[in-house]
Order: structure tokens, then C-alpha cells, then sequence
């Protein structure tokens, strides 16, 4: 299926990761037209089943619902619930300490990629590259190091073995949000390394990743002076960021995914409705929401907007091709369903792989 052949609510939906509840998934892809959706390992309360009989069942009914009524696939980011997920918390962080050599964290993440794909999940939400500067802020605790080289090292691991298992890896948080106290959920952080600073212990990570094909980054709701002079802006409504950066000059062609905007962070300079058309414009292609009843407002609003033109029709566009593509590269554009069964038999071979043990902690 072409762009142009889309519906401008169609176009519009697509710009939607809204949060995966069973009951409201066919709502969502319905009168929303949502192009994905974030599953959180039951975070969202009824999604979590707990068998890959039931995980299968589930993904491909949402499938169905999206062919049915979009004509298109949706695609799945997060991680499966607790008892399928196949790691221990922070597995990466625990590798690293104990000194598992990269190639085998990469081969891990290989089999955490085929496991994802199995149970019909497409987009992992990491490799994290934060190299923290300060002993607090965002999502410190999910860590790879404290150290710059070893985080460029075996994020960049993470991110190939992930790809290689044709599932889609997210990078966060653009640009550098290690290198600030604050935490974007419940404040509004500012970078304040120069330039010269910022690259090579908090980009140059980001533009590996980006060579070796991350198909998704997520957003910092953050100021960075030295990227954007203009003091109103996050990154995530900042186009000299989104675009003149991340595009023009670290040539990432993947899908810009706006951090979820349920954040403080996001809301710094306007209520939800106005910032999502801010982000789009800047350059995000996708916005994540965790809470249901944004789903409506923000897609009202974005109509509203590409409707008065206040979004133009190329950058939505640009939006939609992106992930469009993105169903391609996944290779469910055409039949974007698992097989119980099938997915069975890959994670028990999975499972007695001898790098699973690095996911397990048992090293």
C-alpha cells in the first residue's frame, strides 16, 4: 500500500503508539486508526497473558482488527509480560559487570530479538545510551555503565545482535539525557555540555547505532543549548535537533519516537494537544502515550491540525513513509501473523542456547 492511497485519518492514526489494553485494542485501531501500539509486559493491566498460546492469540486479533479496518499492519513495541520475557532485570548492566565479552552480549541479543518477532513484538525499547554524568535522572537504574567507551561498545552489541534477528531496536534517550540531574518525567532538564562535549561520550554512541541500522529512536524532553539555542524548546518540538541534527547530520532514517507525553518534561511549554502538533512538525514520526484517554485528544487534535494545514502534508507524509517502511523492513506488510506452535518450538531452542544464560544472569 502506497502513502497517497491512505486516508488523512488514516495518515494521522499512523503517527499513534497508543497503550495496548486487550479490550480497547480494537477501539484503537478502529476509530483511531493507531499505526502501533506499546505493550508493557502487563504494565497496562490486561496484557499479560501468560502463555505463549495466549500472547499469539492476542497479537494476531489486533492484527486482524488493524487489516480490517485500516488495511495495513500495526506494529508492536515493548516486551512481553514477565513470564515469557526471558531475561533477568538488567541483565545487560549485570553482563557488563561480570565482563561477558560484547560478541557474546550480541549473540544474546539475537535470541531476545528472535523471542520478541516470535510472539509477534517488533520493536525492543532499547539499546539505552545514557552515560550519566550525575548519580541521579532518568531511568538511571536500567543502565548499561558508567563508563562512555563501555556503553558505545555493548549498546552498539545489543543493537546488531537485535537487528539481526529482524526485530527493531530503540535508542534513547536523543540527545544526552544522561548529562543531566533531572528526571524528564517529573521535570524539565537542561543539557549544558558544548558541542565538542556532547560528542563523543553522548552522540557518537547514537550515530554507531544509527550506521548499523536502529530502526527507532526515542525522544529526550529536554533542553540542549548547544544543539538548539532557542530556550522554548525540548528536543522532542526542537526541529534544529530532530531534523538538522538527527537527520541532516547523523543521517538517522528510522522512526523518531516522541517519549511518552504523559511526562512532565513534555508539557513545558503547553497542554498535551498543542505540543504533539510541535513534536510532529520538529520531526517525530510516532508519539507514545501510556494512558488511554490521550489517545482520542491527541489524535483529534493532530486531524485538526493537518486539516488547517498548521501540519503540512509533506512532513506528514515524511511521518507516514517512515513507518511504512518500517512494516517492509519487518516483513509483515503482507502477513504480519504468528504461529503458536511455531513460536513453541523457537523459544524452547532459544532457551537452550548457550548465550541464554546471559540473559538469565547466569553468565
Amino acid at each position: 500500500m502506497k502513502v497517497e492511497s491512505l486516508s488523512v485519518e488514516n495518515k494521522v492514526g499512523m503517527l499513534l503508539m497508543a497503550p495496548l489494553y486487550a479490550d480497547s485494542a480494537e477501539d484503537l485501531v478502529a476509530r483511531f486508526r493507531c499505526g502501533s501500539l506499546l505493550t508493557w509486559g502487563g504494565g497496562f493491566g490486561d496484557t499479560a497473558p501468560d502463555s505463549i498460546e495466549k500472547v499469539c492469540a492476542m497479537n494476531n486479533r489486533i492484527q486482524d482488527a488493524s487489516l480490517r479496518h485500516r488495511g495495513i499492519p500495526v506494529w508492536l513495541h515493548g516486551c512481553p509480560c514477565a513470564a515469557l520475557d526471558g531475561r533477568q532485570d538488567r541483565w545487560l548492566y549485570k553482563a557488563v559487570t561480570a565482563g561477558v565479552e560484547p560478541e557474546r552480549v550480541e549473540h544474546a541479543a539475537s535470541l531476545l530479538g528472535r523471542r520478541w518477532r516470535a510472539l509477534g513484538i517488533h520493536n525492543t525499547p532499547e539499546p539505552t545510551l545514557n552515560v550519566f554524568l550525575f548519580d541521579t535522572g532518568i531511568l538511571r537504574q536500567t543502565r548499561i555503565s558508567d563508563d562512555a567507551e563501555t556503553v558505545r561498545v555493548y549498546g552498539n552489541a545489543f543493537n546488531r545482535g537485535t537487528l539481526a534477528a529482524q526485530c527493531g531496536t530503540m535508542a534513547q534517550h536523543f540527545p544526552a539525557h544522561g548529562a543531566t540531574p533531572l528526571d524528564s518525567h517529573d521535570a524539565y532538564p537542561v543539557v549544558e555540555l558544548a558541542r565538542d562535549e556532547l560528542w563523543p561520550d553522548h552522540m557518537l554512541p547514537y550515530q554507531e547505532c544509527f550506521d548499523d541500522g536502529c530502526t527507532t529512536i526515542c525522544t529526550a524532553h529536554l533542553a540542549c543549548p548547544a544543539l538548539d539555542s532557542d530556550p522554548n524548546h525540548i528536543a522532542t518540538t526542537s526541529r534544529p535537533i530532530l531534523t538538522d541534527v538527527l537527520r541532516g547530520e547523523m543521517n538517522f532514517d528510522g522512526i523518531t519516537i516522541a517519549d511518552a507525553i504523559e511526562m512532565k518534561g513534555f508539557q513545558k511549554n503547553g497542554p498535551i494537544e498543542k505540543i504533539v502538533v510541535d513534536a510532529v512538525n520538529a520531526g517525530c514520526d510516532s508519539i507514545c502515550m501510556v494512558a488511554i484517554d490521550n489517545v482520542e485528544p491527541v489524535f483529534n487534535s493532530l486531524l485538526a491540525a493537518v486539516k488547517s494545514g498548521a501540519i503540512p502534508d509533506k512532513r506528514l507524509d515524511e511521518a507516514v513513509q517512515r513507518n511504512m517502511d518500517f512494516l517492509r523492513w519487518l516483513d509483515i506488510a503482507d502477513d504480519p501473523h504468528v504461529d503458536a506452535t511455531a513460536a513453541a518450538r523457537v523459544i524452547e531452542e532459544l532457551d537452550h542456547d548457550p548465550a541464554a544464560t546471559v540473559l538469565t544472569g547466569e553468565i
